[in-house]
C-alpha cells in the first residue's frame, strides 16, 4: 500500500491533510521511504546455506522503520524474548490502563501536544500510591513497564498509558518484600487526575480556567481500569506485555483495500464486556490517504523509546537490552514460535543448521541474479537446479 500510493500521498498533503495533522517531518518522511524498499534483496540479506546439500535460505535485511509493521513487529519479539529477565513473574502483577476525558484529548490535538509525559505520570502516580497505602518510604519500589498508546482501537486520538505494575512493593537493596492487600481504585483516579492537570497546568498547556474546568467537570476522577493478570504460570505476564507494547495496529485488522474508491476497511476491537470479557468487533471504512496520515501522526517520536521501566525493573531492563543488542538475530526464533515451525535454518533435507554469510548491498543484485538462475524455490528454500528435488510435502 505504502509503495502504491505514497508518492500520491506526499503530493496531495498540504491540500487534504496537512491543517488537521500539521507539517510531517522529514525523518517520518524518510521512515515512510524505508518501506518502499523492504523485503527486497537489493537492500542486503542474510544467505543461509546448507554446506551438504546446497540448499539456501535468503532473508532479506528488515527495513527497520517503525512504520513497517511486520519489521516494528519483529524488532518487538527480539525485546520480547528478553522479558523473563525482567519481569519478575513471583510477584502479582496488575494490567493498569490510565486514561484521559476525550474532551482533554482532543484539546492536547488540536494544541499539538506530544502525550508522552503521561508514562512518567502514570508510574509516579501508582508507586506512591502503593508506598502510601502500605506505609513505607521511597526505599521500597514497584517494578513497572509502560508505554503509551497515542491511538484508540479505531485510529482516533486518544492517549492512554498501559502499564505492567507489580503488586507488592521491593526494597531492592534486601529483597524484603512488603504486601499491599488493599488497592484504593478510587483514590488513585484522584490521583492520576490532579497529577495531569496540575503536569499541563505548570507548564501553561492549559489555562487556569480550564483546569477548574477539567477537576469539576471528572468530579470522580480520570478513569483508571485495573485487571489483575491471572495465570498460575509467568505466561499471563509475557502475553500481557507483549500485547501492550505490541501496540497501534496491525496489517491482520485489514479485511479489505479497494483501490477503485481508494478506501481501506478495517477490523478492530470495539467493545470488551467488564464482567465476561467477551469481545465485541467492529469495522471502519476510511479513505487509504487518511489512514496513511494517522500511521504518520500516531508514528513514536524519533529516538523515543516506546517501552519504560520504573523501580526494580531499571536495572534489568538494562541489561536485558545490552544482551539483546548482543543477540545475532531473533528472526529464527520468531518464526519458531509464531508459527510452531522447527528452525527455519535448518537444511530442510538433512537437518542440519546451515552456514549464515551477509550479503551487503554492494554485492546483493550479483547473489540475487545467481538464486534466479541457478536455483528453483520452493517453500521458502531455494534449490540448486542440478541436485535432488525437496522432500516430499514442501
Amino acid at each position: 500500500m505504502w509503495q502504491e500510493y505514497w508518492s500520491e500521498f506526499l503530493a496531495n498533503y498540504a491540500d487534504t491533510h496537512r491543517a488537521k495533522f500539521g507539517e510531517i517531518d522529514a525523518w517520518k518522511i524518510a521512515e515512510a521511504e524505508k518501506i518502499l524498499t523492504c523485503g527486497q534483496f537489493g537492500r542486503g540479506f542474510q544467505w543461509h546455506e546448507c554446506e551438504s546439500c546446497r540448499v539456501v535460505l535468503a532473508v532479506p535485511f528488515s527495513c527497520k522503520s517503525r512504520l513497517c509493521l511486520s519489521c516494528y513487529r519483529k524488532r518487538l519479539f527480539g525485546w520480547s524474548i528478553h522479558l523473563s529477565k525482567v519481569l519478575n513473574a513471583a510477584l502479582p502483577h496488575f494490567h493498569v490502563v490510565f486514561t484521559m476525558p476525550g474532551r482533554l484529548s482532543d484539546l492536547l490535538f488540536d494544541r499539538k501536544i506530544n502525550p508522552s509525559f503521561l508514562n512518567l505520570l502514570a508510574a509516579r502516580v501508582y508507586a506512591k500510591r502503593q508506598r502510601s497505602t502500605a506505609n513505607v518510604d521511597g526505599i521500597f519500589k514497584a517494578g513497572i513497564l509502560s508505554t503509551v498508546h497515542l491511538a484508540g482501537n479505531s485510529l482516533n486520538f486518544n492517549p492512554h498509558v498501559h502499564a505492567i505494575a507489580t503488586r507488592d512493593l521491593v526494597n531492592p537493596k534486601t529483597g524484603e518484600i512488603r504486601e499491599v492487600n488493599f488497592m484504593p481504585y478510587q483514590t488513585i483516579r484522584y490521583d492520576w487526575q490532579r497529577a495531569v492537570c496540575r503536569y499541563l497546568r505548570r507548564r501553561q498547556i492549559i489555562s487556569k480556567d480550564e483546569y477548574s474546568f477539567f477537576l469539576k467537570k471528572y468530579a470522580k476522577g480520570f478513569h483508571v481500569y485495573f485487571q489483575k493478570i491471572a495465570g498460575e504460570t509467568s505466561d499471563g505476564v509475557f502475553k500481557t506485555a507483549q500485547y501492550i507494547a505490541f501496540g497501534l495496529f496491525h496489517n491482520s485488522q485489514i479485511e479489505n483495500t479497494d483501490h477503485e474508491q481508494g478506501t481501506l476497511t478495517f477490523r478492530f476491537k470495539s467493545h470488551v464486556d467488564a464482567q465476561s470479557r467477551v469481545k465485541t468487533f467492529s469495522s471502519l471504512t476510511m479513505p487509504i490517504h487518511e489512514f496513511m496520515a494517522r500511521m504518520l501522526f500516531f508514528l513514536p517520536d524519533r529516538h523515543e523509546k516506546s517501552i519504560r521501566y520504573y523501580g526494580i525493573y531499571v536495572r534489568p531492563a538494562k541489561q536485558a537490552a545490552v544482551e539483546q543488542a548482543a543477540q545475532i538475530s531473533p528472526w529464527a526464533e520468531g518464526i519458531k514460535c509464531s508459527f510452531d515451525t522447527p528452525n527455519p535454518t535448518a537444511c530442510p533435507l538433512c537437518q542440519k543448521n546451515m552456514k549464515t554469510y551477509t550479503i551487503f548491498s554492494r554485492d546483493a543484485l550479483r547473489f540475487e541474479k545467481r538464486l534466479r538462475t541457478q536455483y528453483f524455490l520452493a517453500d521458502g528454500y531455494f534449490f540448486l537446479k542440478s541436485t535432488r528435488a525437496p522432500p516430499a510435502g514442501s
